[in-house]
């Protein structure tokens, strides 16, 4: 299994992960303003393989404003939290941050669930679905045992956390999801903005509990 780190050139855009095993995923979409880009740095790295899946970590617009054109192009399976896919599917603009970003997102109608405990299974590869609600209502992560790479979304960053001051959000239920993370053994961390760390370790998430009052 390899996590590629695909960049839009877009400075405000999600970070966007292709994942490759046996199966294919792609995590988060972008705003779409740097689609051609994301779609040929896609294709460079699977070469002739097809791009099986499309995982949304929340439903914010710089995740998943580029979602349905990804979707259209590859022909891929598309899966959110399911708290956050309804406000995909409907593209529910103030939940989406229409306003923030001032861009309409289009719908993304066929989006499937993905709940706490859920598995994606790439083959050889398997990714356990938490729901970490906090950021969103539905933010999820997405964490392989073996490698122990979380990918985390808008949840934890190396030395911060995601905000809760927009629609859905709230700091009590984001500080117990961090609490939640902290039980899980993260050696990789790859967030939903700024750097990879691939030396995560305790003393990073005690700094984190510290932050929010743990």
């Amino acid at each position: 299994m390899s996590i590629h780190l695909i960049q839009s050139g877009v400075s405000y855009d999600s970070n966007i992960y292709l994942v490759v095993a046996e199966r294919t995923m792609l995590v988060d979409a972008g705003t779409g303003l740097g689609h051609d880009r994301v779609v040929s740095e896609v294709r460079r790295i699977l070469g002739d393989r097809r791009l099986d899946l499309i995982v949304a970590t929340h439903c914010h617009y710089d995740h998943v404003g580029g979602l349905k054109a990804l979707a259209d192009e590859f022909g891929s399976q598309v899966m959110a939290g399911e708290m956050d896919s309804r406000t995909i599917r409907e593209a529910d603009r103030e939940l989406v941050l229409g306003d923030l970003f001032e861009s309409e997102m289009a719908p993304v109608p066929d989006v499937s669930d993905l709940g706490d405990g859920d598995v994606v299974d790439l083959g050889g590869t398997r990714f356990h679905v938490m729901h970490t609600p906090g950021h969103t209502r539905g933010s999820i992560c997405l964490y392989d045992a073996e490698s122990k790479s979380l990918i985390s979304g808008d949840t934890l960053f190396e030395n911060g956390i995601g905000r809760t001051d927009f629609p859905g959000g709230s700091f009590t239920d984001l500080r117990n999801s961090l609490v939640r993370i902290s039980n899980v053994d993260i050696r990789e961390l790859y967030p939903g903005h700024g750097i990879i760390c691939r030396n995560y370790g305790p003393a990073y998430m005690n700094r984190i509990l510290t932050l929010v009052g743990v």
